[in-house]
């Protein structure tokens, strides 16, 4: 038997109507995310190669405002180090030796210097000779 004496207010439909619309909404947005994620997957590694091609555009022009600033004044200590930076976070342990020999010889007391100048001189050893990295075979001995 169905109680047909309940009432129904208008606040509890607008309610109900409200939580329909809500789910309603909330399901669409979903499926409509999925979607777009399912359609598209291969955008997502393109910001992450536009991020890093703009990097090192912006190092690039980094690099040629402290290489602009070195033509008009060659001891500009700030310069100096900014291009080692620059140089070192590319990699480009070659480049940064010479600036860093000059900045040695401007600043000869410094001791972060030297110790810069003496990695840098080691890390292009290595790269000029990788055999001294890899360790030796070990030897086997017959019995």
């Amino acid at each position: 038997m169905v109680n047909t004496n309940k009432k129904t207010t208008p606040k509890q439909v607008l309610r109900r109507v409200l939580v329909i619309l809500s789910g309603l909404s909330f399901f669409s947005f979903s499926i409509f995310g999925v979607v777009k994620m399912l359609k598209s997957p291969s955008n997502a590694n393109q910001p992450q190669q536009q991020e890093t091609d703009s990097a090192q555009a912006i190092l690039e022009k980094e690099a040629q405002g402290y290489k602009l600033v070195l033509q008009r004044e060659p001891d500009n200590i700030f310069a100096l180090e900014k291009l080692v930076q620059i140089y070192l976070s590319g990699g480009d342990l070659a480049s940064a030796l010479p600036l860093m020999e000059k900045l040695v010889s401007l600043q000869p007391e410094n001791q972060s210097y030297q110790e810069a100048l003496s990695f840098i001189k080691q890390g292009l050893a290595q790269q000029n000779n990788p055999s001294t990295n890899t360790p030796n075979p070990p030897s086997q001995s017959s019995e």
